[in-house]
């Protein structure tokens, strides 16, 4: 049996199994099994993942890994950290875990050390963040810096940001951080009343250092700096690009341009320079703590087998409800307020990753790829989504993610976690009653994931853990999670409309709405 008729075979097992699951309800597998919460969970450092609260059995995860295997998993997890272009649209190689990887490890790409090169640059970041906290690095008026600005978009931007806020308690000195991405100039505006220009370093996140908003932004800052009378723009203005030439174009000298590799994904780049700005803010050595927690998750990864493989094992299950179930969505929820921007944060990692329609041979897939992603923090979203999720027409799975303990009052934690709790079994046994108003028909899926407390190693983990629960999705979909020609249309199309924003007349060949559209605006300028 070839490979193709062999998956083709475990899917049709798939579909006669999910026939038979979907008449099943939770709270008779539970009560069957007495140990199933313990069964269907698995300990990592730092982290528990319980997954018994799913719509599944011990045959529907049978069934899942056979087809994992079938589909060659393991292969393709293998040529990743082997360096190999997997990302076949663009021709690159995909290494975000080298990036956290051990400087005695080796890895050669296209004839270069990579991992040298990594540590080479870990090197180079450490010792300038070690000048900033240490009062070494001034500004052009020789004041020491208090004050990073991350001037970026996407990937180049959410990461570092969702991390800096989440790790806030960890913050060096009496520091602060902001981040512009956005191209409305409101956020220009609103940093420029709160931040001090003697002593504000600004951080250029660009790869390419041509993306619009980027760089619209950074001129702008750049030209209010030196209207405030800076007149060394080095004092004030680094940059992480692999763009040499257009970075000293804007007045930045080599020795403060950090570099990063085409391999580095935008939603997978806080590891590399993209992360100074968490450097800046939680100190070096929290940063390499964030980087041993993913490498700590990515040895796992590797080397795990399926069962036991907490990345597989819930990209598995996510497959089992976007191709049977056909759910429309994915709800994350943190319980708690340090990790209020993650569900941002997965929201870019899944869609943009796995919001894909196309195969890897070209050909529309015929698999419902990634749900839509989406949440917010606990207890707030039980005030005003959950509502759906517990009686909406739609199943909605969710990631409920808590830490064990946290500083602070010890009852208001442990009644942030009896709400977290609460939920997962509410959503699970639901409660029968004969108004059908207060009826709770319950059978709605849900994981739990619990961490010691939130620290930089656990949070480094946490991600990746994400990272490659996205991968194996992908791989199980046979789609490219690594590229994003998704988002290029819309950034090609609006620099012809802002042409013509500015022209007198607009572009005939322009549909009538967005002429339309375009003369509104021009009316109201005048």
């Amino acid at each position: 049996m070839s490979t193709s008729e062999n998956k083709q075979s475990i899917k049709k097992q798939l579909t006669a199994h999910y026939n038979a699951m979907r008449k099943i309800h939770m709270r008779d597998l539970f009560m069957h099994d007495e140990e199933r919460g313990k069964k269907l969970s698995i300990a990592f450092p730092n982290l528990y993942i319980d997954y018994s609260k799913n719509l599944i059995s011990s045959e529907t995860l049978d069934l899942l890994i056979q087809f994992a295997k079938a589909s060659n998993i393991e292969s393709s997890i293998a040529a990743m950290f082997a360096g190999e272009k997997i990302n076949v649209t663009e021709d690159r190689a995909v290494l975000h875990t080298a990036l956290r990887s051990k400087a005695t490890q080796k890895l050669q790409v296209d004839n270069i050390d990579v991992i040298k090169q990594v540590h080479d640059e870990l090197n180079k970041i450490k010792k300038f963040v070690t000048a900033v906290h240490d009062g070494n690095f001034k500004g052009s008026t020789n004041k020491p810096i208090d004050t990073f600005v991350n001037i970026g978009v996407g990937g180049s931007d959410l990461g570092s940001k969702m991390v800096v806020d989440a790790l806030a308690s960890y913050r060096q000195n009496n520091t602060r951080s902001f981040f512009i991405s956005n191209i409305d100039y409101e956020s220009i505006g609103n940093l420029k009343e709160t931040i001090d220009p003697e002593t504000t370093l600004f951080i250029i996140s660009s790869k390419s250092f041509n993306t619009l908003e980027t760089i619209t932004n950074a001129e702008t800052l750049k030209s209010w700096m030196q209207e405030s009378g800076c007149k060394d723009i080095n004092k004030h203005f680094i940059a992480v690009s692999n763009n040499l030439q257009a970075t000293k174009e804007f007045g930045i000298d080599s020795e403060n341009v950090f570099n990063i590799w085409d391999w580095v994904g935008g939603r997978f780049s806080l590891w590399s320079a993209i992360g100074l700005p968490i450097a800046l803010a939680i100190g070096f050595k929290n940063f390499e703590a964030l980087l041993a927690g993913a490498h700590e998750m990515d040895e796992h990864f590797k080397h795990s087998s399926f069962e036991k493989n907490i990345p597989v094992i819930l990209a598995l299950i996510d497959y089992w409800y976007s191709n049977y179930f056909e759910v429309p969505a994915h709800a994350f929820i943190p319980y708690d307020e340090s990790l209020k921007i993650f569900p941002d944060y997965l929201s870019q990692l899944f869609m943009e990753s796995n919001g894909k329609s196309s195969d890897l041979s070209g050909h529309k897939t015929e698999d419902t790829t990634t749900p839509i992603i989406w949440g917010a923090v606990g207890t707030d979203s039980q005030h005003a989504f959950f509502q759906l999720l517990h009686q909406g027409s739609q199943m909605v799975p969710v990631d409920f993610l808590a830490p064990l303990s946290k500083k602070g009052d010890k009852k208001h934690h442990a009644l942030l976690l009896a709400n977290c709790f609460a939920q997962t079994q509410a959503l699970m046994q639901g409660e029968d009653n004969t108004d059908p108003h207060k009826h709770f028909a319950g059978n709605k899926p849900s994981t739990t994931i619990l961490y010691s407390e939130l620290t930089p190693k656990s949070l480094g983990s946490l991600i990746a853990m994400y990272e490659h629960r996205t991968f194996i999705q992908g791989l199980l979909w046979e789609i490219n999670s690594f590229d994003q020609w998704g988002v290029e249309l819309g950034k090609k199309l609006a620099t012809n409309i802002y042409d013509n924003l500015n022209a007198n007349i607009a572009n005939q060949e322009m549909d009538s709405s967005t002429k339309n559209l375009i003369e509104l605006y021009k009316k109201a300028k005048d």
